[in-house]
């Protein structure tokens, strides 16, 4: 920069303090540096006081000096310029002075001297001058900054220091020595701390780190370490220190890599955390979840979580099997608003979101949901409001339990207690009406032995008598409903009985019903009153001709069975245990639900007037129920209708021979797909099969089997399937997986006898078929031995 650029810096002028006694040597050295292209600012200045009142008041660029004036001097000016501190050229310009009072001026500190005489040099030692203080500022700035910077690093170390040993973990350091070494470079002090080493230890020894890693870890970590010098990435890993004093420390280290500009990696720093309360917390905290986890999933009961506007956040296993589903996750997939959804009778959940507006909670709310495949169940429900701290409504949350089962219990109990009731009554008017019948009849008998043959009134008298036999038959009928008859038991084989009637009924049922008889050979023994047995046989035989009117088949079977106490609860007034079972089943047009409900009411009848009192079936459930036994009835429309009777088995000669249980032997592992529409059945198979050593997977219809079965990665070894199933039968099914699975194996399951499911042509002769109601061992034998079959 010349004194032009300098000048044009400040603004194209140059600021001059003159110390001279005449103007007019302002005026020349003035006119010599506006020659020179400059505007010039100059003051002149002729005393000391002068001299100090202009540098108190104004910024200079340059002080131009006059040796020696009558109250002032070159030497005395200088000292007051050193006095002030003030950094500026100080040039003495003089006429008189000699070389040696230059030189005293100069060491005094003046910047240059010209003679007046000989000013051609004055701009260009102005600007030498102004370009040295120029530089001399420029070097004191750079001194000043660097000094700055001394003391802002060594703040910065200062403060770095404080954090590192303020960090409550281990701060540590590797770099690559010349021969590519990893060697220790730094670690803080809380390494005593943490694991009672010191620092000198740590420093000492390489690998001294990893010698102190526990064992099961080290080799994992030594991997990790060595890996990270070679991919350069930033590292998180967690393992077990020993401390001295034998500890075992979780901790939580993190590195990072130490590059050159170049990118050459020639380290690792980074800090490693003591995380052992923190990994007992988890450890607690997972403890904990899993408690709370195996009670949410194996409840019995659905656990749910939904949201305001009505979608399922979250569900247990009991929540999606009650509504029919496979899994939770299907079920919230699926099922996203329950308000249109779940509820059988619209507008409950509305009920239910009033009764929680207003206190919060919802306890034994009875309802109807509704199932994945449509179907509907009933439940009660426990639903509680659940709202953050400003008081918002978050979620609902509850429980809901199917008690499907039960409310039928209920209605069997009370059907039960009804049946009851109508029994006391017909055995109360059977009784009384037997008296009259008896003096009807003993009249009419004594009026008929007096009456000549050709009498006229005789033919009047045999009608009433007629009509009082009639009348007699239908009041026995009534005594055995109400079960006031008198009993005359005996130990019975229900073989010889139906083997001995096969005549009768044959001639009963007629020529266009086929009759079919399957009895069990080693069949138990019962105590029943052997006529009353007959009656009942004929009875159900008759009801079953009539459900035929187009001709059918009819089989009749007897088996032993055990009920067991999955079947108890399931059935109102069965008690567990042995039982001989009586069977009767046709091939006709069935009844629906409410036809079942009451088709042992006495008079009830589907009969055409005329054609039936409705006394057949009632007298059935009054003789079974007298000989201590129960009779339950299995009928779909269009296929047909089978009666089962359970009789007490006895054994009067040894004392009953306990439930055989299953052998170890006959355990297997082998995968089944379990295809069953009624839930509670489903749930019974499965855990059976499952503590059998078999793999389940249960699909509550036909098209969800087909969907597990294309799925499924892993080898089906045997279908077991409910004959009867909405939508889809359990033959249908059979046949379509087949297709895909051809060297799975099936098992068909029904309440219907299997001769009567047989002959009904919905089985195959040759299939395999388990009768329902059946025993845990019964099902495990019979899986067994379909699954060995070659």
């Amino acid at each position: 920069m010349n004194l032009r650029q300098l000048v044009n810096s400040m603004g194209k002028s140059l600021r001059v303090l003159n110390i001279e006694d005449q103007e007019r040597d302002v005026s020349l050295l003035t006119r010599h540096l506006t020659r020179a292209g400059y505007e010039v600012f100059s003051h002149r200045v002729e005393e000391e006081e002068q001299l100090r009142l202009a540098l108190a008041g104004g910024e200079w660029d340059v002080i131009l000096c006059d040796y020696s004036m009558p109250k002032f001097n070159a030497l005395a000016a200088l000292r007051v310029v050193k006095e002030l501190s003030i950094e500026i050229p100080f040039i003495i310009i003089s006429g008189t002075v000699g070389e040696i009072v230059a030189v005293e001026a100069m060491r005094a500190g003046a910047h240059d001297y010209l003679m007046k005489d000989n000013l051609l040099r004055l701009a260009a030692t102005i600007e030498r001058e102004l370009m040295e203080v120029e530089n001399r500022r420029a070097r004191w700035k750079a001194e000043k900054q660097r000094e700055q910077l001394l003391v802002q690093l060594e703040s910065e170390r200062r403060r770095l220091n404080n954090i590192v040993a303020n960090v409550p973990g281990i701060v540590w350091e590797f770099r690559k020595d010349q021969t590519g070494e990893i060697q220790p470079g730094f670690v803080s002090s809380y390494v005593e701390t943490m694991l009672g080493y010191s620092q000198e230890e740590w420093l000492s020894t390489p690998d001294f780190w990893l010698t102190i890693i526990h064992p099961e870890d080290r080799e994992r970590m030594r991997v990790r370490w060595n890996k990270a010098f070679q991919d350069a990435q930033t590292r998180r890993s967690e393992f077990r220190w020993i401390a001295r004093d034998g500890r075992e420390i979780w901790v939580e280290s993190h590195s990072a890599v130490i590059k050159v500009p170049e990118g050459k990696l020639i380290g690792l720093r980074g800090v490693t955390l003591d995380i052992t309360e923190r990994k007992a917390t988890e450890a607690a905290l997972r403890s904990a979840e899993e408690r709370y986890r195996t009670i949410f999933e194996n409840a019995v009961e659905g656990i749910f979580q939904a949201t305001p506007d009505g979608r399922y956040v979250a569900a247990n296993p009991a929540m999606a099997r009650i509504l029919g589903y496979e899994s939770p996750e299907e079920f919230m997939a699926e099922r996203v608003c329950f308000k249109e959804e779940n509820y059988a009778v619209a507008g409950t959940r509305d009920v239910l979101k009033n009764i929680l507006a207003e206190g919060g909670l919802v306890a034994g709310f009875e309802c109807d949901v509704i199932k994945k495949d449509g179907s509907r169940i009933t439940t009660i429900q426990n639903v509680r409001a659940i709202f953050d701290g400003r008081g918002q409504l978050m979620h609902y949350e509850g429980s809901i339990e199917d008690v499907s089962g039960r409310k039928t219990l209920e209605s069997q109990f009370r059907q039960a207690q009804k049946l009851e009731a109508i029994g006391m009554l017909a055995g109360g008017i059977a009784h009384d009406f037997n008296n009259l019948l008896t003096v009807i009849g003993g009249y009419s008998d004594l009026a008929l032995s007096k009456l000549l043959p050709e009498d006229p009134l005789r033919r009047h008298l045999t009608e009433i008598s007629k009509a009082a036999e009639r009348a007699a038959v239908l009041t026995r009928q009534l005594l055995a409903f109400s079960r006031k008859q008198v009993l005359q038991p005996k130990v019975l084989d229900l073989n010889v009985i139906v083997s001995d009637m096969e005549k009768l009924l044959r001639r009963l049922i007629g020529e266009d019903v086929r009759f079919s008889a399957v009895l069990t050979q080693k069949l138990g023994s019962v105590k029943a009153d052997p006529g009353q047995i007959e009656q009942v046989i004929m009875n159900l035989a008759v009801n079953s001709r009539d459900a035929m009117p187009n001709g059918g088949i009819l089989t009749i079977e007897t088996a032993n069975v055990y009920l067991d106490e999955e079947y108890a609860r399931r059935h109102a007034t069965v008690t567990p245990g042995h039982y001989v079972m009586l069977a009767v089943s046709d091939s006709g047009e069935g009844m629906d639900a409410a036809t079942q409900a009451r088709v042992f009411e006495p008079f009830f009848t589907t009969k055409e007037q005329g054609k039936g009192t409705g006394l057949g079936l009632s007298t059935v459930y009054g003789i079974v129920k007298q000989s201590g036994g129960s009779i339950w009835v299995y009928s779909e429309l269009g296929r047909g209708t089978t009666f089962k009777v359970y009789l007490p088995r006895v054994d009067e000669v040894a004392e009953v021979e306990p439930r055989k249980e299953i052998k170890e032997a006959i355990r297997g592992s082998e995968t089944i797909l379990l295809a069953e529409d009624e839930e509670m059945v489903r749930q019974l198979a499965h855990e059976v099969l499952v503590a059998y050593g078999y793999k389940v997977l249960d699909a509550a219809n036909g098209g969800a089997a087909l969907l597990i079965c294309e799925r499924y990665e892993g080898t089906i070894d045997l279908l077991l399937t409910d004959v009867v199933m909405p939508e889809m039968s359990g033959p249908q099914l059979a046949e379509r997986l087949r297709q895909i699975r051809p060297d799975m194996k099936v098992l068909f399951m029904s309440g219907y006898t299997d001769n009567a499911i047989v002959h009904q042509g919905v089985l195959d002769q040759n299939e395999n078929f388990i009768q329902k109601p059946f025993p845990p061992v019964a099902l495990a034998e019979k899986v067994f031995n379909v699954l060995s079959a070659t």
